[in-house]
């Protein structure tokens, strides 16, 4: 599939922000989960916050337009299924792995990390895109989710649902720890359906008007509708429904929304008068191989490290120096990954192509 630049910076963008703020998180006395001006107390929110909003935005938008080019070539749509749940559900079985062992099982258990999050959210997204193409029912299938989720949230919060399917493992119990993972995953977890779903189903919509090859529309429309959500967020922030990033809340997704497109605008307009330079290719370098910088930051330097006991021991200044040194690390681990792939896939090509 040919790829689109735009896309490849906003998810290099997205990685990087996320990545160098954890690394820096990790080496530093400060906490920017808890410590202005890391933490961002009016909207409840680490500094780092939009990164995985980001992902899941720009993954619907991505997860449309490799469907869309399969359909258009005639691709069945049990193939269709099939790959969808071999790619994305993919991404859930890595973060099994990955996250039980860098954070443990328990995290997993309650869906709280971002790879598992974004894969359920792009799966599902995917699949909707089967029943409904139209971007008006998708954009209305997201508000209505937006809305509702806090009302689910507290719903399925009872008493009895709390002590016959805990959020956390307890027992051994496989259909109540079956139902407690799909409750964690659909509704409780931080990176649950009803959070990150509506976001992709966004990122859908902006793949409608990708499609139409209209960059300066593309532009234009995407602003449009960043700055429309970001103020309407703004008003039920500041009136019914203040923007909160750690409970959740439905202005807390529309803001995201709307920086979503905004960013998005923004790369699409720069790269328009821009062009391609050397900060864009950096940054679609980290956007090809972002599954790679975030298990590399992860694996290499977050367990590696606290394992020799280097977290949280250092002053700002160096643990900024030492977040840029690794940043540049991952950026040449992931160099030689993107080398070696297209080494291997060129070798591939060759030997099928001599027979």
């Amino acid at each position: 599939m040919e790829r689109i630049d735009s896309i490849d910076i906003f998810r290099g963008f997205a990685i990087l922000q996320m990545i160098f703020w954890q690394i820096f998180d990790f080496f530093a006395k400060v906490d920017i989960y808890k410590d202005v001006p890391y933490y961002i107390p009016i909207f409840n929110m680490p500094i780092h916050g939009t990164g995985v909003a980001f992902f899941a935005f720009i993954s619907g938008t991505s997860a449309y337009i490799a469907l869309s080019r399969k359909l258009n070539k005639n691709a069945g749509k049990k193939d269709v299924i099939w790959h969808l749940i071999k790619r994305y559900g993919g991404y859930i079985l890595l973060s099994l792995f990955f996250t039980t062992f860098v954070f443990g099982f328990k995290t997993f258990y309650i869906w709280n990390e971002a790879i598992q999050g974004i894969g359920l959210a792009t799966l599902v997204a995917a699949l909707v895109i089967l029943l409904f193409r139209s971007k008006f029912v998708l954009a209305a299938l997201s508000l209505a989710i937006i809305l509702a989720q806090p009302f689910l949230r507290q719903f399925i919060e009872n008493r009895l649902a709390i002590q016959n399917f805990p959020e956390n493992l307890i027992s051994f119990d496989i259909f109540s720890n079956a139902v407690s993972i799909f409750l964690n995953s659909a509704f409780r977890g931080f990176f649950s359906l009803s959070n990150l779903l509506p976001i992709a189903l966004f990122g859908i919509v902006l793949s409608h008007f990708l499609l139409e090859l209209n960059k300066k529309r593309v532009i234009k429309v995407s602003l449009a509708l960043g700055i429309i959500f970001t103020l309407i967020s703004i008003f039920l922030h500041f009136s019914i429904n203040q923007i909160d990033y750690y409970n959740r809340s439905s202005s807390y997704q529309l803001f995201y929304i709307g920086l979503s497109f905004l960013l998005f605008g923004l790369i699409g307009f720069l790269l328009k008068k821009f062009k391609r330079n050397s900060i864009f290719d950096v940054l679609i370098l980290f956007g090809k191989a972002s599954i790679v910088a975030y298990l590399v930051h992860y694996i290499f330097i977050y367990k590696l490290l606290s394992i020799l006991n280097y977290e949280s021991v250092l002053d700002s200044l160096i643990s900024y120096f030492l977040a840029v040194i690794s940043i540049i690390a991952v950026y040449h681990i992931c160099r030689i990954w993107l080398a070696s792939k297209r080494t291997v896939s060129d070798r591939v090509k060759s030997f099928f192509g001599n027979y």
